[in-house]
């Protein structure tokens, strides 16, 4: 339902959303994971247990439309502080309230679309979970009745608060004061076990501002952990989990190998520039090498026989270049042979009285290109989309650097092949396919097959890295060719125009070095960020996907002429 749902939320709000999916373990043993924000990413469950067909279409409508409503209506983050797990679940319990009376007032059919999924009832046993869902109904439905003294305050600070709806502070003021009236009341709640509720709610994670705060609880930081946390979770009186049994197996007071990280392992470190603050942030991003998956190279070879009439027109760009022939060079201080029209100038100029140029030679050498070229491969989760081929976008990316990989090989081009996708500042994810000192040989195209799709697109510290990597080379002429189908973004970004700016500045740094940087964007959806971070001369747009293999050619051999 992934179109159909961008197709709904760019109608309801008039922004295009991004939407990627969570793995749900379908098991009743765990809670039902809710939907989640990564801004400017909008992470939707799989499944939801237990419904299917129309009931699921509609629920995962109601899930998108909530959290684009935070996305456009909400903006602000809030930074956690010392704040209690509850009153982190209670701020985030208000600002749902908040966007969601913004988004009613806009457009009041999302009552109905939300309504269905407020079923708490003002009985049972007053559990902090239970007092929470019915504060949710009371702030949603005017009509619900409920008699417990912290609903009725509850509804009555949120009442007070109207005239201030669009101030994102009213969440956490409310939220704080009804925090401290549960603590009072003695009202247990546990952080690893609760989950927000009604079903169609996010997370809340995405509201919250951690930064570098290491002053909060560490039960606080345990609720965003256990609500990012896939694995199964044991209750308490259960058996220990597999990581518990081994911590308890450890002899006391020694300490315990640590194992790999599986994020890869640290190569650089690089600067970001901050643009809110106009500063730039010495070693803020991390850059892991990654060890690339080796693939079926059978499915590159067989892509390539499929685009024989391609192949072949490549196969003549590579014979017209001609590398190696002989060129003459005219008007030289020596050489094997005279220049008849450089002798004849200088004659006249002598009969003249002038003096006369003494380039009076004629030699020959033979023409070889001094050129290094890496293409930088971005393999973020968007190039998983499907086209209407059936194909992704990272298929016939593969396709497009297979078939220029083949012709610069044959060129006898030095050039490396690079892929990259980010999961924060802390994991900018290289993975090599290929290195400058390498023959494109089965290994590579192994690697290249085996490229998966997943994360984020943290571009500028991708260039950085790129740039250290050409820096190397000892070719006169640098050329670097960056593969993407999208925008910056990642998950600790809200504002793309951040890593729009960063990857500009990085960029420029790239030109500074005398490296020539081209962007080749996939679709519209990001040639306008392409444009300002590489300068309209450097840009191509390539507006069918399907396209994108002979026009990468094309822009390589054009590119290495000059």
């Amino acid at each position: 339902v992934e179109t159909e749902l961008k197709a709904f939320l760019t109608a309801l709000y008039g922004e295009v959303p991004l939407l990627r999916s969570i793995s749900t373990d379908e098991s009743a043993q765990t809670p039902q994971r809710r939907a989640a924000i990564a801004c400017p990413l909008i992470r939707l469950p799989e499944i939801y247990r237990g419904v299917q067909d129309d009931a699921a279409r509609a629920l995962l409508r109601a899930a998108a439309a909530h959290a684009q409503a935070h996305l456009a209506l909400g903006r602000a983050r809030f930074a956690i502080g010392q704040l209690k797990p509850l009153q982190v679940a209670l701020v985030n319990l208000i600002e749902d309230a908040r966007v969601e009376t913004l988004a009613m007032r806009r457009l009041p059919g999302l009552r109905r679309l939300w309504a269905p999924y407020h079923v708490a009832t003002p009985t049972g046993v007053a559990t902090a979970p239970m007092l929470l869902a019915r504060l949710a109904r009371a702030l949603f439905d005017p009509d619900y009745v409920d008699a417990d003294g912290f609903v009725g305050k509850g509804r009555a600070l949120f009442a007070a608060a109207l005239p201030r709806l669009d101030e994102h502070a009213i969440s956490r003021e409310i939220g704080m004061l009804l925090g401290n009236d549960l603590g009072q009341m003695r009202v247990q709640f546990n952080a690893k076990t609760y989950v927000v509720e009604p079903l169609y709610r996010d997370d809340g994670l995405g509201l919250w501002d951690l930064g570098d705060d290491t002053t909060s609880s560490a039960e606080t930081l345990e609720l965003f952990i256990e609500a990012l946390r896939p694995e199964q979770q044991e209750s308490s009186d259960g058996p220990p989990r597999e990581q518990d049994a081994a911590n308890a197996a450890a002899e006391p007071g020694k300490a315990r190998p640590a194992g790999p990280d599986e994020r890869g392992v640290v190569i650089a470190r690089y600067p970001e520039w901050d643009r809110v603050d106009a500063i730039e942030r010495a070693d803020w991003t991390t850059v892991r090498k990654v060890a690339a998956s080796l693939g079926d190279v059978g499915s590159i070879d067989h892509a390539l026989e499929q685009a024989s009439v391609l192949r072949g027109r490549v196969a003549r760009l590579v014979r017209s270049v001609r590398l190696g022939r002989t060129v003459r060079l005219k008007r030289q201080q020596d050489g094997h042979d005279l220049d008849l029209d450089a002798m004849l100038d200088a004659g006249i100029a002598l009969r003249s009285g002038e003096t006369p140029d003494l380039r009076v030679f004629r030699s020959a050498k033979a023409l070889h290109r001094d050129l290094s070229a890496l293409l930088l491969i971005d393999t973020s989760e968007s190039t998983r989309d499907r086209l209407a081929s059936g194909a992704t976008v990272l298929d016939v990316e593969r396709l497009a650097v297979g078939l220029l990989a083949e012709a610069m090989e044959e060129l006898g081009d030095t050039f490396g092949l690079l892929a990259f996708a980010s999961d924060g500042r802390d994991d900018v994810r290289m993975t090599s396919i290929k290195r400058f000192s390498e023959a494109y040989d089965r290994d590579c195209r192994a690697r290249l097959a085996g490229l998966s799709a997943g994360l984020s697109t943290r571009l500028g510290t991708a260039l950085r890295h790129a740039g250290g990597v050409l820096g190397k080379a000892s070719t006169s002429r640098k050329l670097l060719i960056v593969l993407t189908d999208g925008e910056p973004s990642d998950i600790d970004v809200p504002d793309p125009f951040d890593l729009i700016e960063d990857a500009r500045r990085a960029a420029i740094g790239l030109h500074a070095q005398g490296i020539d940087a081209y962007g080749v964007v996939l679709g519209r959806a990001g040639v306008e960020a392409a444009t300002r971070i590489f300068g309209r001369r450097n840009t191509m747009l390539v507006h069918r996907v399907e396209d994108l293999p002979a026009r990468l050619s094309e822009l390589y051999f054009r590119l290495a002429r000059r």
